[in-house]
């Protein structure tokens, strides 16, 4: 039968078997290494850089496809490497090839490496390759599949900084079509942080107006570094993109991002209905985020919400007006602050608070009455990179004017600098009812965790204390803590009518130890220790010196444990619950009721002097003295015997002796006589015992010589 005579369509597909048959035949005439030449020379004139191509084939079968190997393109001009790939096939519909033009359907790419960065002008070293060009060609491009395979990008920033992606995997199903996909399967590596990354989404492409849309687009990244472990980040939203300038909006942003740093597991994420990238730099519609800081002893929790972030210049994002909500809770302490400032974000690395306004409340369980209050304005910035935090404020805590600066260096191994200068702080509304239940545990272990890794240094200067009755003034100290110690030297105050200064060092290396080294001059010596340890058994004005330490487990074992040396010297003071000139006075007339009878302390009664002097020496929380001199109007006393401060006793001797030419008959005739005045009991409510035997012996028998004092019946228990 005559071909013409045969069915259209089967007249179409034998001519198609023919052609194919006849392109097969004659793929042995073709000359590859002129086609090879010509596609490269062809190549750079229509691209405008240097195009080499190492060698060429062309196959028919199973479906046309031309295979280009060692690759690579020049930078515009020609000066430098922009890419290059180790091969790259294209396969062809034999449908076109029978219309005489070549239709690519797929291609796949392998190693492929090429570097992207802006240029003086702003534009990127690859934008020449996307500008339109004139359809003088013969070949088509409708590709059903795309695939790079172990590709790499370093895209270097303006700044200098390079961002590496390296063993990329894309594959892309029917990208310009309704149903088109991407996978991304990668590594990312910065200047500081590394890891994996993967991309999802929808995908379709618009060649022609270079826009790209990503329905349900999500970017994974799982980071590690020497510091940071375990993190990971996450974005999701619906993406659309554009080419020639260059821009983006992600809608229905979500991101996500957790990470551990030392004991610590940082948590931060955002939304925002829309976040825009484009020439101006990023932008935002309304802004919400939340970033949380926890370890085993301590939480720190933020809320951000700002209506709008817009770009300022590049890489930096702007707000009128951001509230951040910040609470910190541990086991002992909470905190709540509210900050409402203009913000700047700046390349995502550094957060600035330029003129906030701050309000909040901090408890602790020490103070349970109340929350301290404060307002605060000023400056703050948090910088990722540098991993620094700055802070400078002034304004009203407990409604007293305060100046606080803050720094902080190093986010795995903190370094802390401060100052503070608060006009006054009056601690006595929050403590404690009179009647509640014990402050604080005398027995409880004291914990000095917080010590072990601190490192810190500041200046501390504070108008007024008030804790109870309590009070001091101007007290200036500088802070050092570093190596398991702290050191508060110089430690200077106004207190008492009088100034104290010294050091105070705690010392938790080995064994907690705290030592107090300290001189105050021209205190009150009543009033400090009315206030201090609830006792007025001493007046008068001196100065005390005094150097101890003690462990430093808890607070019982301090006192317990007290060591060192107290100097004490007073003038024109008295001794609390006992007059000895009157006691003296009385002697003749009462000596059968005074001698041997025990005395209760009777607050009302004074023994005025016009000084004293004493060395205390401390060793396992017992005070004992044996120097003590007081000097009277009539008399003077000296005297031996302990405090035990661990018990809370005391057991002590005094010598009374009455000078001569008194003028006072009844003190005259005990000149010579020695009156030993036993003090014993609890500190608190202490007794007295007078021995009256030498002054019996001298009445019963003039002529005798003067008795010699007793020794004391007082020593060191334990």
């Amino acid at each position: 039968m005559p071909l013409h005579q045969l069915p259209r369509g089967l007249r179409r597909l034998i001519y198609t078997v023919v052609t194919i048959l006849a392109l097969i035949a004659a793929m042995p005439l073709v000359d590859v290494a002129m086609l090879r030449r010509y596609l490269a020379a062809e190549a750079s004139q229509s691209l405008g850089r240097h195009v080499q191509i190492g060698s060429l084939r062309v196959a028919m079968l199973p479906s046309p496809n031309v295979t280009l190997e060692d690759v690579a393109m020049s930078e515009q001009g020609g000066h430098s490497l922009f890419a290059q790939f180790s091969s790259a096939r294209f396969s062809l519909s034999w449908s076109s090839l029978l219309r005489g033009r070549a239709e690519l359907v797929d291609a796949r790419v392998e190693g492929l490496r090429l570097a992207v960065f802006p240029l003086a002008d702003g534009r990127l070293n690859c934008d020449d390759l996307l500008a339109p060009r004139p359809k003088e060609s013969r070949i088509d491009w409708h590709p059903t599949r795309i695939d790079l395979v172990g590709a790499a990008l370093d895209w270097r920033d303006g700044n200098g900084q390079t961002t590496r992606f390296s063993k990329l995997d894309l594959h892309a199903l029917d990208p310009e079509g309704e149903t088109g996909a991407v996978t991304v399967l990668g590594n990312v590596a910065a200047t500081e942080w590394g890891g994996g990354l993967r991309i999802d989404s929808g995908l379709r492409l618009d060649r022609h107006k270079l826009t790209a849309r990503l329905k349900g687009f999500k970017l994974s990244i799982n980071v590690e570094t020497q510091e940071w472990h375990d993190g990971r980040f996450t974005l999701t939203g619906d993406l659309s993109a554009a080419g020639l300038p260059w821009r983006g909006v992600l809608a229905n942003a979500v991101a996500q991002t957790s990470m551990q740093h030392g004991e610590q597991r940082w948590q931060a994420g955002f939304k925002t209905p829309e976040l825009r990238l484009g020439e101006a730099g990023m932008s935002t519609g309304q802004l919400e985020a939340e970033f949380g800081i926890k370890s085993s002893s301590r939480e720190l929790a933020g809320q951000l919400k700002v209506e709008k972030l817009a770009a300022e210049a590049a890489g930096t994002l702007v707000a009128d007006t951001a509230r951040v909500r910040l609470q910190l809770l541990d086991d002992h302490q909470n905190a709540q602050l509210n900050f409402e400032s203009p913000l700047r974000i700046e390349g995502w690395r550094k957060l600035v608070l330029e003129g906030f306004n701050l309000t909040g409340a901090y408890r602790n369980k020490a103070l349970p009455r109340g929350a301290i209050k404060l307002e605060l304005g000023g400056r703050a910035s948090l910088d990722l990179g540098r991993e620094r935090f700055d802070w400078d404020s002034r304004g009203q805590l407990d409604s007293a004017p305060v100046t606080a600066q803050f720094s902080l260096e190093d986010f795995v191994s903190p370094k802390y600098a401060f100052g503070f200068d608060l006009a006054r702080l009056d601690l006595t509304p929050y403590l404690p009812v009179a009647d509640s239940e014990p402050l604080l545990d005398v027995n409880q272990p004291l914990d000095w965790r917080w010590l072990e890794r601190l490192n810190a240094r500041g200046d501390i200067r504070l108008g007024e204390l008030d804790i109870g009755r309590f009070r001091l003034f101007n007290l200036q100290a500088h802070f050092e803590a570093a190596k398991k110690k702290l050191l508060l030297e110089p430690l200077e105050a106004d207190i008492y009518g009088g100034q104290l200064k010294g050091k105070l060092l705690l010392d938790v290396a080995k064994s907690p130890r705290l030592q107090l080294t300290q001189t105050l001059v021209g205190m009150e010596i009543a009033a400090l220790l009315s206030d201090t340890v609830g006792l007025g058994r001493l007046e008068g004005r001196g100065n005390l010196n005094l150097d101890v330490t003690t462990p430093a487990q808890s607070l019982d074992g301090m006192r317990r444990g007290l060591s060192g040396r107290v100097d004490l010297t007073l003038t024109r003071g008295a001794i609390a619950g006992l007059d000895v000139g009157d006691v003296l006075r009385g002697l003749r007339s009462n000596l059968a009721k005074l001698t041997g009878d025990i005395v209760p302390v009777d607050t009302t009664h004074r023994t005025r002097f016009s000084d004293l002097s004493a060395r205390f020496v401390l060793k396992d929380g017992v005070a004992e003295s044996r120097d003590l001199q007081v000097r009277a109007p009539y008399f003077k006393l000296g005297g031996a015997g302990y405090f035990d401060l661990g018990r809370g006793e005391v057991d002590y001797l005094m010598n009374a002796e009455v000078a001569g030419g008194t003028g006072v008959p009844e003190l005259d005739a005990l000149r010579g006589v020695t009156i030993p005045i036993q003090l014993s009991g609890p500190l608190a409510s202490p007794t007295y015992r007078i021995d009256t035997s030498a002054l019996r012996e001298k009445l019963v028998s003039p002529a005798a010589p003067p008795a010699v004092a007793p020794k004391s019946t007082s020593g060191k228990p334990r």
